[in-house]
């Protein structure tokens, strides 16, 4: 194949390893990769093989392997004789940044020992550099980013936005009273890149085409741009049978919440407003030509939010 060229079905299924693949990210690509078994053989990596997701995407083909990011050992069975590597690691799991660039790390030196042609990284912009405050679920994304960067091996790194689906748990609408609920988001007057996660997998599967035009890139993927009018306009228009406002939170007042992890979202969203360059939808587009609005999203999405307006 030459430089920029498709994967051609004659050289045979490639072995993507996904790890995160029983949750939003990683099952997404997942998802996606398994509808084409003659071209990828998907390798799902969980420390939950007996989960009801683990035998959702056993079901549809995927081998499921035991491994832990925190035990190197564990990940040399997983890895074993792939092509590819998908890597998300996930910081709220124990809100540890130093841990979770160290099971980064982890997965790419097993990586690289077992041959693996080419690793597709969940990464992130230093957010520290930027604003000069913390966010360690990101800055530690980054830190892994610049580890993948200086190791001699074939990559690709995708920045996300905000997503769509956190709407649906960790920044649902919350009930003020009978009818109206709170979208509590500390943008003040600025926009916010957004995406579907589910996108994402067909995403990959775009670069996994073509691997080689996306060999040392690093591509910074959004679908819709998000200001807190759109995103009221958005709920009110598909839950008419109820009224959802804007409680003007500020950054110095999200900062003070007593929940682990305010500062972290508060840099984030903070970073959020002040980034010069915003991601890059059309290149989304092209990777993607289905991907959803925020709109679209949440007309295929009203059970998922109507679920979230119970529980808040």
């Amino acid at each position: 194949m030459g430089c920029g060229s498709s994967f051609e079905a004659s050289d045979g299924p490639r072995t993507v390893v996904v790890f995160g693949s029983t949750g939003y990210l990683g099952g997404a690509v997942a998802t996606r990769l398994l509808q084409e078994p003659f071209l990828y053989k998907v390798r799902c990596v969980t420390r939950r093989s007996s989960s009801d997701k683990a035998r959702k995407l056993a079901e549809h083909g995927a081998v499921i392997v035991n491994a832990d990011l925190g035990e190197p050992k564990s990940l040399q069975k997983a890895l074993d004789g792939a092509d590819v590597m998908f890597l998300t690691t996930h910081y709220w799991e124990e809100k540890n940044k130093e841990k979770e660039v160290i099971k980064g790390l982890n997965a790419i030196d097993a990586a690289i020992q077992c041959g693996v042609k080419h690793i597709i990284l969940n990464g992130s912009e230093n957010i520290k550099k930027v604003i000069g405050k913390d966010c360690s679920n990101l800055d530690s994304k980054a830190a892994i980013e610049e580890y993948l960067r200086e190791v001699g091996v074939n990559y690709t790194i995708i920045r996300l936005p905000f997503w769509y689906e956190n709407f649906c748990n960790v920044f649902k609408p919350h009930k003020l009273k009978h009818g109206v609920y709170a979208i509590a988001l500390p943008l003040e007057d600025a926009e916010v890149d957004a995406i579907s996660v589910e996108d994402v997998g067909e995403c990959v599967s775009s670069i996994l085409r073509r691997p080689r035009q996306y060999y040392g890139k690093t591509l910074s993927l959004a679908a819709d741009r998000l200001s807190m009018d759109k995103i009221l306009t958005v709920f009110n228009k598909h839950f008419n049978n109820r009224k959802f406002v804007d409680p003007k939170i500020r950054l110095k007042d999200y900062e003070k919440f007593q929940f682990v992890g305010a500062k972290d979202i508060t840099a984030m969203f903070e970073f959020y407003q002040t980034v010069i360059i915003p991601r890059d939808i059309k290149l989304t587009k092209r990777l993607n030509p289905s991907l959803l609005t925020f709109d679209k999203w949440m007309s295929e999405n009203k059970e998922e939010i109507e679920d979230a307006l119970k529980e808040s």
